[in-house]
């Protein structure tokens, strides 16, 4: 038996040898069968194209990956989660995305605001979207990922990632046990079908109950520690056990708690308008954080200047952010430093800034929200022929993709009456 890569660059998922060989003596009966296997072959990767998407509760979906021996793929969702629906546009239509979550997954949607999916939120710490739970057969975490990621390629490799059980944290329980939190934990949650409301503890209540716990590596601990605000006592207890932390759950999560604590430690520098504050938190992040160093520090600088209004060292820090990961990589990111830019700064310099990276953005991916950026920022800098050409375009784009244009049209409204002086 032979297996050979179809198009996305993956096995095929049916181990048929599509291109064979054929000696000498083959006959047109031999030749006929393969070009008749090539054809349902190719038939069946292209029925596979679009992320098949099962139809019932996820733990129904369990049961049935359960049987199958398949892993789990849970998309977790809101309704107000604009990048999940992007990602239902882009991502899962792939083939190459299809490939490997119709071979190797059951996959099933869940609204983490909603019925079962409150606790699978609770349970696994899903507080930002879309966000994505891998788990094995057997119901052992296998993997988490968060945010929306452009490239579908780069999606599908990181999803099959979570069948590699090599490098895979030990985590405490599997998806069906259960786990008692503390009631200020749950009450954190938002559930669409409660009367109660959401409830952000106080930072004492979190700590104290923190402090009182025999076993900080709990499954319980673990989530109140990523879930909310640490105090400088509990922050040195995790910070003196990290090793242990990753390996129970894994070495993403364990980072996103120290930069929660970096991003305490920025709190107090913008308070304090003090570069030297914001300098002591970059050391912090040097000293405690195994990955994406200079990536978190550009970040906090950015938030940092953006938040004590320095505009040109906001712009001055982008303009690293965007040489550094190529900007036809980081479009969406470009387009909301441009958008900060053109709803704070006044500077001439920093506008046109702005103005040269949504050039070059528009070209590459000339969507509405994008062309709407580019039209304001002309506006801002007062070159109201050039805003009144790209507000007409963003409104037609918009137009024919169904979107919502008004907020482009009163813009252009605007542009028309400063050109008017009116």
């Amino acid at each position: 038996m032979c297996q050979v890569s179809d198009v996305t660059g993956f096995k095929n998922p049916l181990g048929l040898c599509v291109w064979r060989k054929f000696g000498s003596n083959y006959n047109k009966n031999d030749m006929k069968k393969g070009v008749s296997t090539l054809i349902l072959t190719l038939a069946v990767l292209a029925g596979q194209a679009q992320t098949k998407f099962f139809e019932g509760t996820w733990k129904e979906a369990f049961a049935e990956a359960k049987k199958q021996d398949k892993y789990l793929f849970i998309d977790c969702y809101t309704d107000w989660c604009g990048w999940c629906k992007v990602a239902d546009k882009k991502t899962f239509p792939d083939k190459k995305v299809g490939v490997v979550l119709n071979t190797y997954f059951i996959s099933v949607k869940v609204d983490m605001e909603q019925g079962e999916g409150v606790s699978l939120a609770q349970k696994y710490r899903v507080t930002g979207f879309p966000s994505y739970l891998m788990f094995a057969p057997d119901g052992t975490f296998a993997k988490k990922m968060f945010g929306y990621i452009e490239n579908p390629e780069e999606f599908a490799a990181e999803v099959k990632k979570s069948l590699d059980d090599t490098d895979r944290p030990s985590y405490p329980s599997k998806l069906m046990d259960k786990t008692a939190f503390p009631e200020f934990y749950t009450k954190a949650f938002y559930d669409k079908d409660s009367k109660e409301k959401r409830e952000k503890p106080e930072p004492e209540v979190v700590n104290k109950w923190l402090s009182n716990q025999k076993d900080l590596f709990s499954e319980e601990a673990w989530s109140v520690m990523c879930r909310f605000p640490l105090s400088e006592d509990n922050s040195e207890k995790f910070l003196s056990s990290i090793k242990s932390y990753v390996k129970l759950y894994g070495k993403v999560e364990v980072m996103d708690v120290v930069g929660n604590i970096a991003s305490q430690k920025l709190d107090v520098a913008i308070e304090s308008k003090d570069q030297n504050d914001l300098e002591m938190t970059l050391a912090f992040v040097d000293k405690h954080m195994s990955e994406d160093k200079e990536d978190t520090k550009a970040y906090f600088r950015l938030r940092f200047f953006k938040e004590t209004e320095n505009w040109l060292g906001y712009a001055k820090t982008a303009q690293v952010l965007i040489d550094k990961r190529g900007l036809k990589n980081d479009i969406n990111g470009v387009n909301n430093y441009s958008w900060t830019i053109y709803e704070n700064a006044t500077d001439e310099k920093v506008l046109s800034m702005a103005i040269g990276w949504m050039s070059d953005v528009v070209k590459l991916d000339p969507q509405y929200m994008y062309l709407d950026t580019y039209a304001a920022l002309f506006f801002k800098a007062g070159k109201y022929d050039e805003a009144l050409t790209w507000a007409d375009k963003a409104i037609s784009v918009g137009k024919d993709n169904d979107e919502d244009v008004e907020e482009t049209k009163g813009l252009r409204d605007k542009i028309q009456a400063a050109k008017e002086g009116k």
